[in-house]
């Protein structure tokens, strides 16, 4: 089997689902528990993603997929700073997370396309 939890970005992207399962907690029941529970399915999916793509040799399709779920995380939490579930601060916290593995998915997937 493949190790995966050394890997940086699966670590930045497990600390990021940590933080989206506090604070979709806090979420008003209305938005708890359906764009909450999205969040963290999202975030759920990207570690499954990571993992996947760390075991294949041809990674370049996942990375874009990887890349999509973690685009369609910032429009969920742009979404529940909208509607007041989140606050700006705490926002701007998981945007800057989110923006670090953003960055790491450009890297990996500069690199596999050159593979």
């Amino acid at each position: 089997m493949v190790h995966y939890d050394h890997l940086p970005i699966f670590q930045k992207v497990y600390v990021l689902t940590l933080e989206i399962y506090k604070v979709t907690g806090n979420f008003k029941r209305e938005y708890k528990y359906t764009l909450g529970e999205k969040m963290k399915l999202i975030c759920n999916e990207l570690l499954d993603l990571i993992v996947k793509v760390n075991s294949i040799k041809d990674k370049v399709e996942l990375l874009n997929k990887l890349d999509f779920k973690l685009e369609s995380l910032r429009i969920n939490l742009r979404l529940a700073f909208d509607l007041k579930a989140l606050g700006g601060g705490k926002l701007g916290e998981l945007n800057e997370q989110i923006e670090e593995v953003g960055k790491q998915i450009g890297g990996w997937q500069k690199w596999a396309e050159k593979k």
